[in-house]
C-alpha cells in the first residue's frame, strides 16, 4: 500500500472544497493509501484551517485535520532536510515523508515542492497525479 504525506494545501483544500484534494483524502479513508503526519504538520493543518474558517464563515469545513490526527500514522522525523526547498516551511513535509518512508508527498505547491520531483526516494506529485497513480493500481 502506498504511504503518503499530504501537505497543508491539499488537506485544507479538501476541507473546504471538492475536487482532486478531497478525492485524495477519501482514498485514504477508503484504505487505498496510508497517511503519515508529524506533530508539526498536524499543527499547521489546524492553524491554516482555522484561518480559512474565519475568512469563509459560511463554509462548514470537513474536519480532515482531526481525522488525520486521530487515524494517520504519527511520525517523529529524525532527519533534517535544510535547504532542499526554497521555502523552509515546506521542509517539515519532506522530513516527515523521508522519516516515514513515504512513497509520495502529495502537494498543490507547484513553485516549491512539485518542481523537486523526488527527494530521497519520495515522489512529489500533485493531487491529480496521485489519483492517476492510484487508478493505475486498481
Amino acid at each position: 500500500m502506498k504511504r503518503v504525506v499530504f501537505d497543508t494545501n491539499t488537506v485544507v483544500s479538501a476541507s473546504f472544497w471538492k475536487g482532486a484534494p478531497m478525492e485524495c483524502l477519501r482514498s485514504w479513508v477508503d484504505g487505498r493509501c496510508e497517511a503519515l503526519v508529524s506533530p508539526a504538520i498536524l499543527m499547521e493543518y489546524v492553524e491554516v484551517t482555522d484561518r480559512l474558517q474565519a475568512k469563509y464563515p459560511d463554509r462548514k469545513p470537513v474536519r480532515w485535520a482531526a481525522a488525520l490526527g486521530a487515524s494517520a500514522e504519527l511520525v517523529f522525523p529524525n532527519v533534517r532536510l535544510r535547504g532542499v526547498t526554497s521555502d523552509p516551511d515546506d521542509e517539515m513535509f519532506l522530513e516527515c515523508a523521508v522519516a516515514g518512508e513515504a512513497h509520495f508527498l502529495v502537494t498543490g505547491d507547484k513553485r516549491h515542492l512539485q518542481t523537486l520531483g523526488e527527494v530521497r526516494g519520495v515522489r512529489i506529485v500533485s493531487p491529480v497525479a496521485f489519483l492517476g497513480i492510484l487508478r493505475m493500481e486498481e
